[in-house]
């Protein structure tokens, strides 16, 4: 049986080698023309976008369903971000959608990226001094500084969330730089 140490950690270090992913995919889509994403990823940008939209939706759930942890108000603004994304995914692949959909996806991806590079700040500053400066959006629901991970000593889910929508953002780029 996993303890949730152990899924922790797997799930820190699919998030680090998704963070190398994805500085290696803006750097070859800056630099580079985009010789890598065309080489090795656009032939299958479809399954891993609903790969990575649908698992990031299950995982969410699996924490908070499964294994009880409340989500705070800034993760339910990233899975406001989040959620669609994976039902968008589904849709657009049916439509061969490169236009319309990275457009939506950016933008739900950019609010959610900015959610959660808020809500890292927030849980790494000292309680005392975050609660002062930076306001949870205190709803009652869970603590927004409350790490229910922390892998490595900065991998927490804010960061995790981060991960996922930057990478997003730069699949969204390379696939309306599609022809």
């Amino acid at each position: 049986m996993y303890t949730i140490d152990n899924i922790n950690l797997i799930f820190s270090l699919a998030g680090l080698g998704l963070l190398l992913v994805t500085i290696l995919l803006f750097i070859d889509y800056l630099f580079l023309g985009r010789k890598y994403y065309t080489t090795y990823v656009h032939g299958f940008v479809w399954p891993i976008l609903i790969a990575v939209t649908v698992g990031s939706v299950a995982t969410t759930l699996f924490y908070s369903e499964y294994l009880g942890f409340i989500p705070c108000s800034l993760c339910w603004l990233q899975r406001i971000a989040l959620y669609p994304q994976a039902l968008f995914a589904i849709m657009a692949f049916q439509v061969k959608d490169t236009l319309q959909f990275p457009r939506y996806g950016m933008g739900l991806s950019i609010f959610g990226l900015i959610v959660a590079i808020y809500q890292y700040i927030y849980q790494m500053v000292p309680k005392e001094i975050a609660t002062g400066i930076l306001p949870c959006l205190a709803d009652g629901s869970g603590d927004c500084t409350l790490k229910v991970m922390e892998t490595f000593g900065f991998v927490t889910f804010p960061f995790l969330s981060a991960v996922t929508f930057a990478f997003l953002i730069v699949v969204y780029l390379n696939l309306r730089s599609t022809k």
